[in-house]
C-alpha cells in the first residue's frame, strides 16, 4: 500500500513490563527508514502510556503498535483504556500491529476473531485456548490482515517494523532500510527456532513416568513399545492417556523429541547426516530429511551450516 502523505504517523503503546528495546528499536528503525527515502517522506512516532496520552491521540493515526512484553504473556493494568484506544483507531482504518505476546492484548479486543493470527511459537497453544475463536498459525512468523498485523518472537519488531516500511513506501526503501541495519528482510517462518518442550504439567504419573524414561533412554530403545511397557498401563489404555496427557499421538512425541536430539547433533558436532539418521532408526537417511524439513522448515544441511557452534 503506497501512500503519498507526507507524514506517517506512529504511535507505539507502552504498558507495563513491555520491551523496552522493542520500543527504542523501532524508532531507531524508523529514523533510519525516513533516512532512506531522502527526507521526501517524514515518519512521526509517539510513545502513549497513560490515560491522558490516550486521550491526547484519539486524531486518525496510521500505525498503532503494541510491542512485546518481558515477562510472558501478561494482562496491563490499564487494559480497557488499551482495547478502546485500540477499536478506535481500528474503526479509522489503522493499521494494529501487535509483536510476539503482544498479540494477547490484541485478542482481547475480539478483532482478530474469525481471523488468522501468530504469536510467539511457545505460546501459541495458550492463545488458541484462551481465544478459541482466532485461527492461530505458529508457524509463520508474520501474518497481515490488512489492518491487523500479528508476528511471532520476542525480536520481531525488527520484522514488523520493515514490514511496515514496505507497506507504505515500497520495497526498495524497505531494502535500503535493512542494508542500513545489517539485517535480513521480515522473515516468513519461525519453525527453524522452536523446540520441543514436553508438555509435564499434567497429573497423569504413569505417563510422566514413560516421558521421563524416554529423556534418558538410549535413543535406539526409544519407541512407541517401550514406552508402554514403562508406563505400566496396558497398550489401549496407555494411547489414550498419552494424548490426553501430552496434546500428541506417542509417534508424534517421539518424532518431535528425535529431531530436537538431532538439532543439538548438527549444532554441537561433524557427524555425518547420514550417521545422524541411522542413530535414530531411519532406514535411509532421506525420510530423516524429509521429516527434519517439514518440521524445521530448513533442510538438516542448512540448519547445520546457520546453527553450528563454530570456534572464534
Amino acid at each position: 500500500m503506497m501512500t503519498n502523505q507526507f507524514n506517517l504517523k506512529i504511535v507505539i503503546i507502552s504498558y507495563s513490563d513491555h520491551q523496552q528495546t522493542a520500543i527504542n528499536g523501532l524508532i531507531d528503525l524508523f529514523n533510519l527508514a525516513e533516512y532512506a527515502c531522502n527526507s521526501f517522506k517524514k515518519i512521526q512516532v509517539k510513545v502513549i502510556s497513560n490515560d491522558h496520552d490516550f486521550t491526547n491521540f484519539l486524531a486518525k493515526q496510521d500505525v498503532i503498535i503494541i510491542p512485546p512484553c518481558m515477562s510472558g504473556i501478561h494482562t496491563p493494568d490499564n487494559i480497557g483504556e488499551i482495547i478502546n484506544f485500540i477499536r478506535h483507531h481500528h474503526s479509522q482504518q489503522s493499521i494494529i500491529a501487535a509483536i510476539c505476546v503482544g498479540t494477547f492484548i490484541l485478542a482481547e479486543t475480539g478483532l482478530l476473531n474469525g481471523k488468522e493470527a501468530t504469536t510467539h511459537w511457545l505460546y501459541a497453544d495458550t492463545l488458541k485456548k484462551k481465544f478459541p475463536k482466532i485461527i492461530v498459525n505458529k508457524s509463520k512468523l508474520l501474518v497481515d490482515n490488512e489492518t491487523l498485523i500479528t508476528s511471532g518472537g520476542i525480536m520481531s519488531w525488527v520484522d514488523i517494523g520493515l514490514y511496515i516500511v514496505e507497506k507504505f513506501f515500497g520495497h526498495h526503501i524497505m531494502l535500503k532500510t535493512t542494508q542500513f541495519m545489517n539485517v535480513d528482510p521480515p522473515r516468513d517462518l519461525q519453525n527453524q527456532y522452536m523446540s520441543f518442550f514436553p508438555k509435564l504439567d499434567h497429573n497423569d504419573t504413569a505417563i510422566l513416568k514413560a516421558q521421563y524414561w524416554l529423556m534418558n533412554a538410549d535413543i535406539h530403545d526409544i519407541n512407541v513399545k517401550n514406552l508402554v511397557i514403562q508406563s505400566g498401563l496396558e497398550e489401549r489404555t496407555f494411547l489414550r492417556r498419552f494424548k490426553k496427557a501430552t496434546k500428541l499421538l506417542p509417534k508424534n512425541y517421539i518424532q518431535n523429541f528425535c529431531i530436537e536430539y538431532a538439532k543439538g547433533l548438527l549444532e554441537t558436532t561433524d557427524m555425518p547426516i547420514e550417521q545422524i539418521s541411522w542413530n535414530l532408526g531411519y532406514a535411509n537417511s532421506s525420510s530423516f530429511r524429509k521429516n527434519f524439513t517439514r518440521i524445521t522448515c530448513l533442510t538438516p544441511r542448512d540448519y547445520r551450516n546457520k546453527y553450528k557452534i563454530r570456534s572464534r
